[in-house]
């Protein structure tokens, strides 16, 4: 019986696949923290908006009427930035997530944009199996799926209105078209490779893994023209997309090579290179220490017991793919800004299916060293250990915490949605995004702004607005610090509102200021 379990477990692997991808999208949709907060999440989720409604830009003419230095700037809730003419407001984010969230809105509306990312994270784990599949075995292709479904970093991602999981899906469905037998898989390649370049245009180079893929085709009759058919339908397949990536790109920010996060001078820097090398590594450990150990394991297993079983598949191209992935993230990430937050990892998240997938290689090929009988035992005890460490992790990082976390951009946003009377106007820094998402109301960046900022709730209130603050508990220091000299950023009076649990968020009314200074100033006479 024992003996067979490890065939059964082949036979049904695609099954267990599905049920590993269905448990990660349901761990998406179940924790997923359905707000558009901070920058990342509202970026996304406005700009999916702004696309549905057949926009690019949006506009605030308030920047056009009032006479500061960087006003439109000023103006830009976090996820945007000033485009060309004053008032223009651009997305800094790239539009691949935003294509795909919006024609979702349109058919399902608002709730179902936050499903977007669990889905993808399905595909990204399905793919994962098909990959490992074809470089390797049925149960190589499912000890990484579930390695991927289990990672820390995945399902810290999975419940956010975030790029990481969609383009990781992408990049890897990609490379399952590109290894799939039938004519069309090149064409299907490239386009899935094109949807990863409109999400992440800085992985571009990724597409050199597809394309190595692409042409590495088995030897026969015709090896040469097979090879240049298939990469002609691969190109055909990608062009597209990175044309109409240069294009937005060009109307945007002014330039097909620029980007919304600014220039590659602003972003990239040598010194960066070993911090980056070192806290990556450390974030590896940290996050992915299972299922590095599992590898290490196999290494050791394989070495002790020398005998190669029989009809085991050769590693050699799944180390190279493996190698060029990690290679091309790593270039494009190790010289870029450095941060400091284990959340981070994300951004080496495209290569971890094919470093899953040799992990899912070496395991395989250390089991079937044992007795029969051991095999399918040691195998789902080691992934049971494995995937409840990840989980714990997981848990540890706060990643099935983030819904409530995330809920008071959300509770904040509808509140003044509902309150603020039409000629409102938002004077925040944190929750700019969301406010402005959720009120459609113009917002005001007390950290952009480049005048003193009494003198700017006057020229608001000349122009009929009525500015109301929306402040974080750990900005209100920063933003007395900005403006020593205003009366207003003292924030000393009663809040009218006041939302969240970890972290506080207060509406304060600056009239009430005024009518609380004036009640003080009574009291002393």
């Amino acid at each position: 019986m024992l003996s067979a379990s490890w065939a059964l477990l082949d036979a049904h692997a695609l099954a267990f696949a599905i049920v590993i991808a269905a448990a990660a999208a349901g761990a998406g949709i179940a924790c997923g923290t359905y707000a558009a907060s901070s920058s990342d999440a509202s970026g996304y989720v406005s700009e999916s908006r702004l696309i549905a409604s057949a926009r690019l830009a949006t506009d605030e003419p308030l920047a056009r009427a009032v006479a500061w230095p960087n006003a439109t700037w000023a103006f830009s809730p976090l996820g945007y930035r000033p485009g060309s003419e004053p008032g223009e407001l651009v997305p800094t984010y790239p539009a691949g997530l935003p294509l795909v969230m919006a024609p979702v809105r349109l058919i399902a509306g608002e709730l179902a944009v936050y499903l977007v990312v669990p889905l993808l994270g399905a595909i990204a784990v399905l793919a994962t199996y098909g990959v490992g599949t074809r470089l390797h075995s049925r149960i190589a292709g499912l000890i990484a799926a579930f390695l991927l479904a289990t990672s820390p970093i995945v399902l810290f991602q999975i419940v956010q209105p975030m790029s990481d999981v969609p383009v990781t899906a992408w990049w890897t469905l990609a490379l399952l078209f590109a290894l799939a037998p039938f004519p069309g898989g090149p064409l299907a390649a490239g386009a899935a490779s094109g949807l990863a370049i409109l999400t992440r245009p800085n992985l571009m180079p990724f597409a050199l893994v597809i394309a190595v893929v692409v042409v590495n085709i088995p030897r026969g009759r015709d090896e040469r023209r097979r090879r240049f058919d298939r990469l002609v339908g691969f190109a055909a397949g990608i062009t597209p997309a990175v044309g109409a990536q240069f294009l937005m790109q060009w109307r945007l920010y002014g330039s097909p090579m620029a980007s919304g996060y600014g220039s590659a001078g602003d972003l990239y820097a040598l010194n960066t290179i070993v911090p980056n090398a070192v806290g990556y590594a450390r974030r590896m450990i940290h996050g992915e220490g299972p299922a590095l150990a599992l590898a290490v394991a196999a290494l050791i297993v394989s070495a002790i017991i020398r005998t190669r079983p029989a009809g085991v598949p050769p590693l050699k191209r799944t180390i190279v793919l493996a190698a060029i992935a990690v290679g091309i993230v790593a270039a494009s990430y190790l010289p870029y800004a450095v941060f400091a937050e284990w959340s981070y990892l994300r951004f080496l998240l495209p290569a971890f299916p094919l470093l899953f997938v040799l992990a899912g290689a070496l395991i395989v090929n250390a089991v079937l060293r044992f007795p029969p009988q051991l095999r399918a035992t040691t195998l789902l005890c080691v992934l049971a250990i494995a995937g409840s460490f990840n989980i714990v992790r997981a848990q540890q990082e706060q990643a099935f915490a983030m819904q409530r976390y995330e809920s008071r951009y959300r509770f904040a946003g509808r509140y003044l949605a509902s309150a603020l009377p039409p000629n409102a106007l938002v004077i925040t820094g944190q929750e700019s995004g969301s406010a402005r998402y959720y009120t459609n109301l113009p917002i005001l960046r007390w950290d952009q702004l480049d005048v003193d900022l009494d003198t700017a709730i006057a020229a608001l209130r000349a122009l009929r607005r009525h500015p109301v603050f929306v402040v974080e508990d750990w900005e209100a220091p920063q933003l007395a610090k900005k403006n020593p000299r205003s009366v207003n950023a003292r924030l000393d009076w009663q809040p009218r509102a006041e939302f969240g649990e970890e972290t506080r968020v207060f509406l304060y009314d600056p009239a009430d200021g005024e009518a609380h200074r004036t009640w003080r100033a009574d009291r002393v006479h």
